[in-house]
């Protein structure tokens, strides 16, 4: 008991000694002003209109018109920004006859207590077919037509330690499916082949400690989700889909970046195909086409080298591996899907790091070419 009531008394010295300084300097400044000026709150904000003009092996060529939104808040009660937030409004039309309208945003709340992303889409598309697995070949391949509405809505908190947690909303009706009078899809009938409504909730858990979320210089990126897409929701369709993914980025000076990426994307169930895991597109294994092949699963990982060239363009070269697959078993050296290639960068907001990108990458079938905006990973 004695014990107790000394370390009590020796608490609240130290205490009185550590506030005594702080209270007496509040003093003296209350006597120098009553009412001190408050720093001004400023933002960085700004809109950018701009042309769209893009290529993708699916697409072939494609154009149309873009407004980007960016922005960082700044703290309340101190100098410090958020990370940059980002929404931006598409409208396309590609010589596929395919047209795209497609509000998608990542938004950072002030003091980040809330990350906030999503989409809203419209589309229509003609997409390519070439079956299942590794043993599908490129004249296989059929083409099929659908329209599409979608809707994606993650709302998370930050739990400290710029990590974010919370519920993902994912609503899809595929309508007016037209197919080849000889399609596969139609004889394997595969989910999706016809129309439905493909609905499911998740949750998505991030760590993320990237020091920009445009152009990463240095820190990391994991994320971790998971859904159910089912009748209870109102979907069509019954399956589980489990996703991971990590990114590590090493500044090697002079605006110099080492990156990597790592993904693994796994379902059960009865999935659309137009859901279907791929190797390829513009994120990963750049020497193929988004759809080139299709499974239940997929896994791969890359790195990219980052430099500067002069004014305001820059240099990437890259290499992946990845393989989609039905089992493990699956996955092996004969058809595992390598890629390599190089790429450009022009920064369009250079103190923003935003930059747009054309990547050329060639993978076992040849070569494809990709022009987007952003990174990346």
């Amino acid at each position: 008991m004695r014990l107790n009531l000394y370390l009590t008394f020796l608490l609240l010295v130290l205490l009185t000694i550590k506030t005594y300084p702080v209270l007496a300097q509040e003093q003296t400044t209350e006597n120098q002003t009553v009412d001190p000026p408050k720093p001004k709150m400023r933002s960085v904000k700004g809109l950018i209109p701009a042309p769209v003009l893009y290529y993708t092996p699916d697409t072939k060529l494609g154009f149309g018109a873009s407004l980007l939104g960016y922005f960082r808040l700044r703290s309340y009660t101190d100098t410090t920004y958020t990370r940059l937030s980002l929404a931006r409004l598409v409208v396309d039309y590609t010589l596929n006859k395919q047209t795209d309208q497609w509000l998608y945003w990542n938004i950072f709340t002030r003091e980040e207590r809330l990350m906030l992303r999503g989409e809203l889409r419209h589309r229509i598309y003609t997409d390519r077919f070439y079956g299942l697995g590794n043993d599908s070949r490129e004249e296989d391949r059929e083409l099929y037509d659908y329209d599409m509405i979608s809707a994606k809505i993650a709302v998370l908190k930050n739990v400290g330690f710029r990590s974010f947690l919370g519920p993902d909303l994912h609503f899809t009706e595929y309508y007016n499916v037209e197919l080849e009078d000889d399609s596969q899809l139609r004889s394997l009938e595969l989910p999706g082949y016809k129309k439905g409504r493909n609905v499911g909730l998740g949750a998505i858990f991030l760590i993320d400690h990237r020091n920009s979320t445009s152009y990463p210089s240095k820190g990391f990126y994991l994320e971790l989700s998971g859904y159910h897409f089912g009748k209870a929701f109102g979907s069509d369709f019954r399956y589980n889909n489990l996703n991971f993914e990590f990114n590590r980025y090493y500044g090697l000076g002079n605006d110099r970046v080492l990156a990597t990426n790592t993904m693994l994307r796994l379902n059960e169930g009865d999935v659309p195909v137009q859901r279907l895991p791929t190797a390829g597109g513009d994120k990963l294994l750049r020497g193929y086409a988004r759809n080139r092949f299709h499974d239940d699963h997929f896994v791969g990982s890359q790195v990219e080298y980052r430099f500067p060239l002069f004014w305001r363009l820059g240099m990437v070269t890259f290499a992946g591996i990845g393989d989609v697959f039905d089992k493990p078993k699956d996955v092996s050296f004969s058809t595992l899907k390598y890629s390599i290639g190089t790429g450009l960068r022009y920064a369009i907001r250079p103190d923003q790091k935003l930059n747009t990108r054309l990547d050329v990458g060639y993978g076992r079938e040849g070569f494809n070419i990709y022009l987007m905006i952003g990174e990346a990973f």
